[in-house]
């Protein structure tokens, strides 16, 4: 079974329950595991490769440049990808070695809870990819990909016919079909690309059977019951979050699938990292409050600054100007401008709103 990783040298030790978690459900299965990275070494994968050896399975780095591909890919300021993720547009043609004919894809923050064998071997007919079923994305994602002329891809446990694709599509075919969702979309994002490139040809998994996502926003619109139930059926959950970096390693929101997360967390050799790690990352995180707290205190200063000051300009305006006439011109500006900060400030909650839309991962 190939199955391919993407992580770094930043991320690879929360990698490991992927991979531990991947060995113990897929036992009948020999495992040759690609991890494209740019930066790890066979030494900095110590225990992973330990690991391998242990289940009589294959760990095989691929070397992505990611400086190369920055040419090519982009990203919103706010957006909290990492380069490395869209490796998958170089996987076919440079990466893979020309022997692998198909690979399933799983991500650093997942777990797998079920054999994937039976999806892995599943028969493409005439499919370029083969993935979760839609019925667990966002509306507005469906709305977007049927207005482009595509259809959804989910990404992780997505198997690909690599020879097909290699026989039907170029490199440049990838970054073309990224520039297109760039212009539509704003930033690239290989499902959009992939849901673009490869419509009409997407074989579909149900969701409940194949792949669960768990973050704040699944909660709230598939509910807990619906969740539990398919961590029972699902071969594996995913831990997407939104730019709160909610993982399992950091609970900004909590889900259910963190407790299997944590069962396997408890015996890697990287336990004292992830709790140690979690402080820095909630200090990090209590920075941020702190500076939205001073950000409302000034604020706060303004807004008195700019009752005072009309109050004093008023007053002065009766006294030494032309009256009642003067008055009402500063008091009818001071209230424009207010109703200008409140629509520019409602125009930027909208905005971040919409932002948080499209953040994934």
């Amino acid at each position: 079974m190939n199955v391919y990783l993407t992580t770094g040298r930043k991320n690879y030790k929360y990698a490991y329950v992927a991979i531990r978690s991947l060995f113990e459900q897929n036992r009948d299965s020999e495992i040759y595991l690609y991890i494209v990275s740019e930066d790890l070494e066979e030494s900095d994968l110590k225990y992973e490769m330990e690991l391998a050896e242990t289940y009589g399975n294959h760990i095989v780095i691929l070397r992505f440049d990611e400086r190369e591909a920055e040419k090519y890919i982009t990203f919103g300021e706010k957006d909290h990808w990492q380069v490395g993720a869209m490796s998958s547009y170089w996987m076919f043609h440079e990466l893979l070695p020309s022997e692998v004919d198909r690979i399933i894809v799983i991500e650093s923050d997942t777990v797998v809870v079920g054999d994937l064998s039976e999806i892995y071997n599943m028969d493409f007919e005439d499919a370029y990819v083969i993935c979760p079923g839609e019925e667990h994305k966002p509306e507005n994602h469906r709305k977007f990909m049927r207005r482009i002329g595509g259809e959804c891809l989910t990404f992780v446990l997505s198997l690909y016919n690599v020879n097909q694709i290699r026989s039907d599509f170029t490199l440049e075919d990838f970054l073309r079909t990224d520039g297109d969702i760039r212009k539509k979309y704003g930033n690239s994002m290989m499902e959009l690309t992939f849901g673009l490139l490869f419509a009409g040809r997407i074989k579909y998994v149900p969701g409940a059977v194949s792949c669960i996502d768990e973050n704040e926003r699944y909660m709230e619109e598939l509910g807990y019951d619906y969740i539990a139930e398919c961590e029972r059926t699902a071969k594996i959950i995913h831990f997407s979050s939104y730019s709160d970096y909610s993982k399992p390693w950091n609970p900004v929101f909590l889900v259910p699938g963190y407790a299997v997360w944590w069962k396997y967390a408890v015996d890697s050799p990287y336990y004292r990292d992830y709790i140690q790690n979690q402080w820095q990352i909630y200090g990090k995180t209590r920075k941020k409050q702190e500076q939205i707290a001073r950000n409302v205190t000034y604020r706060n200063i303004l807004i008195f600054t700019l009752l005072f000051m009309t109050a004093g300009l008023t007053i002065m305006g009766l006294i030494w100007g032309n009256g009642i006439t003067d008055a009402i011109i500063i008091i009818l500006t001071a209230g424009v401008s207010a109703g200008m900060a409140i629509l520019a400030r409602k125009l930027s909650i909208i905005a971040a709103n919409l932002c948080q839309l499209r953040e994934k991962r």
